[in-house]
């Protein structure tokens, strides 16, 4: 069991992330908005050479009060395999053509444990008007395990089926599934409950990560 921290947490250093609407790249010279249109932050990447000179653009920006640590760049490439498997995200199951033979992935876990965590969290609900404090308390702590658990299991899904995909010398090709349960969400309580526990799109957006990297 856990234990409360003894006093208030510390700042031991100050950090901010910086999206890239909030700074400019051209010519070499990254140009962060620190006040807009008045004072900005101007860093010469080109006297950095462990940053690489073959990017496309500047994701994030991770700035200090003294430094500038981390910058992240992307590059646009394109995929390369042998064969391609594709894969059909459902709510209990994943079903993939992989080097010409179905393979189905067993989701029913995944939704089991989106449809514990709901329980509780309805019978948290019900003390917000009695303890509302320890209901909020409650259900945070809820609701973090609820994520692990579910990242646990998709972590360990997705590598299985990129070790299996490598093994095959298969590419995945993925629905663009961004947005998709809005899309989808047609008023029936009962259905909008269940597209709550789809995790399609995280599913897939794992699945590709973990195929790149094997």
């Amino acid at each position: 069991m856990g234990r409360r921290a003894e006093g208030k947490p510390e700042i031991t250093k100050r950090a901010v992330y910086i999206k890239n609407t909030l700074f400019s790249f051209r010519d070499g010279i990254l140009r962060i908005s620190m006040e807009p249109s008045k004072r900005y932050l101007e860093v010469d990447l080109t006297k950095y050479p462990w940053i690489h000179e073959d990017f496309d653009r500047i994701g994030g920006l991770i700035l200090t009060e003294r430094e500038l640590i981390i910058i992240t760049v992307k590059k646009n490439v394109e995929p390369k395999a042998d064969k391609w498997a594709s894969f059909d995200v459902n709510l209990t199951n994943i079903t993939a053509i992989i080097d010409s033979k179905i393979r189905c992935y067993d989701l029913k876990k995944l939704y089991h444990i989106h449809r514990v965590y709901e329980d509780k969290r309805r019978r948290i609900q019900r003390l917000s008007k009695l303890k509302p404090e320890t209901s909020k308390r409650l259900l945070k702590k809820y609701s973090r395990r609820e994520r692990n658990r579910a990242k646990d299991f998709m972590h360990k899904l997705t590598t299985q089926i990129a070790r299996e995909l490598k093994e095959k010398s298969c590419g995945a090709i993925l629905e663009n599934l961004k947005g998709i349960k809005r899309r989808i969400l047609n008023g029936s309580k009962k259905m909008n409950r269940k597209l709550s526990k789809w995790n399609a799109r995280d599913i897939s957006i794992h699945v590709g990560i973990q195929a790149e990297m094997e």
